[in-house]
């Protein structure tokens, strides 16, 4: 079915999707799940999703139309979280399961092995975490979607069949039509460069590198401000570091913001300096509102960016290469820009939020298209009932 056939004729009841979320922080993920339960039309899908607690994200979820589930979601799933999504996937109708991260995708298995539903895990990083692979393994109906080509390889090489792997892509929204000026925002003069880091503060996405950049950096120009947008459990650690390379003038934590693609927009550059990656949003984002970037050739990265076209690349762990990208760059405006329109017009043709979601709702029709068992399964001994429903097949 093409993704036309989507928009043009929804079916006569919503397809019902359940989303299993592992975690409920403000991360890229659960920013995915947002954005898809906004982009598909509501006519043509009904959306619930599952989440391990209440936060931000919840109601986002449903601002964006979704209903939200509360229960555990654990590597051991939790039996009374097991009871409530198997009874809610029969008595309320859904038709795909629909696993973000290790521990949902193992909760998604199990109901999809009772209930006879399918289940699709989104594998959001570079590669395959053993613990998918064994949920995956687990049952007949289940499905792996990767987001980037060294995931899709990495799935292929530990024997996931092409029939039950698919590559979808990451998406972004069009670029914000305001701006925020950062300068203005933090206080400083009107033509100050500022170099951002947009994510969470943790190890894999590597900002104590972007600090040792800044440090390095600081040092030819002095003038320059290093914009940290995001929060997480390395917070403090930075702040300290900051403080002991003698540069907390130059460093500002702006923490979680909500108008991050308005702030992007004024940003002379962005860094992505990661460990480890698959389709990062904030450099996606960035290069679709035409801010140059510099990132690490890890996971997804490479094929994102084209050195030197639509922005650079450096080995991992290379903070003197992107000090040096950084410090070229600051005093070259029209290198600059000419890197900007090229990411923003690369952007524009490859990977639109719509396009990306209209992909998934296609492969959510097809897995329910192709699903045969409709009940609860029986075991060997006897027929395993469920709160409200015995195991008949689910009423249209």
């Amino acid at each position: 079915m093409s993704t036309n056939a989507i928009d043009q004729a929804p079916a006569a009841r919503p397809l019902h999707v359940l989303q299993l979320l592992g975690n409920s922080i403000v991360g890229g993920m659960e920013t995915t799940v947002i954005r898809l339960a906004r982009e598909l039309p509501r006519d043509a899908f009904r959306m619930t999703a599952l989440c391990p607690f209440e936060s931000v994200v919840t109601s986002a979820l449903r601002d964006a139309g979704c209903d939200v589930l509360i229960g555990a979601v654990r590597d051991d799933p939790a039996w009374p979280t097991l009871q409530m999504a198997s009874t809610f996937v029969q008595d309320e109708g859904v038709d795909v399961l629909h696993a973000h991260l290790s521990n949902a995708h193992v909760l998604g298995a199990l109901v999809s092995s009772l209930t006879g539903r399918p289940c699709v895990a989104t594998i959001h990083g570079r590669a395959i975490p053993m613990l998918d692979l064994e949920a995956h393994r687990f049952g007949d109906a289940t499905h792996l979607c990767v987001v980037c080509r060294v995931a899709y390889s990495h799935a292929r090489a530990l024997g996931v069949s092409v029939d039950n792997l698919h590559l979808i892509p990451n998406g972004v929204p069009d670029p914000a039509s305001d701006s925020v000026d950062v300068a203005a925002l933090l206080g400083l003069a009107p033509a100050t460069p500022c170099i951002g880091f947009i994510g969470r503060l943790s190890a894999e996405k590597a900002p104590d590198a972007f600090l040792r950049v800044a440090w390095l950096v600081s040092k030819t120009h002095p003038e320059a401000a290093f914009v940290v947008i995001g929060n997480g459990p390395m917070r403090t650690s930075l702040a300290a570091s900051a403080e002991a390379f003698g540069i907390a003038g130059n460093v500002h934590f702006l923490g979680e913001r909500d108008d991050v693609p308005a702030l992007m927009r004024s940003l002379s550059l962005v860094i992505v300096p990661s460990h480890a990656e698959g389709m990062p949003l904030a450099l996606m984002e960035a290069m679709a509102a035409g801010v140059p970037v510099i990132a690490t050739a890890v996971g997804g990265i490479p094929e994102l960016i084209e050195h030197e076209r639509s922005g650079l690349l450096v080995g991992p762990g290379d903070v003197a290469q992107i000090a040096a990208y950084v410090d070229a760059l600051l005093g070259d405006v029209r290198r600059r820009q000419a890197l900007g329109e090229c990411a923003r017009a690369r952007a524009a043709v490859s990977w639109p939020q719509r396009a990306a979601a209209l992909r998934m709702g296609a492969l959510y029709r097809r897995l329910a298209g192709s699903a045969t068992a409709r009940s609860v399964r029986p075991s060997a001994a006897t027929r395993m009932r469920l709160a409200g429903r015995a195991g008949g097949p689910v009423s249209r």
